[in-house]
């Protein structure tokens, strides 16, 4: 499974918020995103709303960031 989640990481020494892929373990726990910046991209403009509609419930969820290699949720 996957969707698109808010990853907080490091710019030039300064927080910076992105959106990625993530992927889920079976247990749903969050394991691996996507490297891609490019997620605003499709085949066609519907599926381009689309995907916008899937980006905009990213920010209902809590905010991911890498700690030793794993993805874990901001309180």
């Amino acid at each position: 499974m996957w969707n698109y989640r808010v990853l907080k990481g490091k710019q030039n020494g300064s927080d910076c918020y992105e959106i990625h892929e993530v992927y889920y373990d079976e247990d749903g726990k969050p394991r691996a995103w996507a490297e891609s910046h490019n997620v605003l991209i499709d085949d066609g403009l519907d599926e381009l709303k689309e995907t916008y509609d899937y980006i905009q419930n990213a920010f209902k969820m809590p905010v991911l960031e890498e700690v030793d290699g794993k993805l874990v949720e901001l309180k």
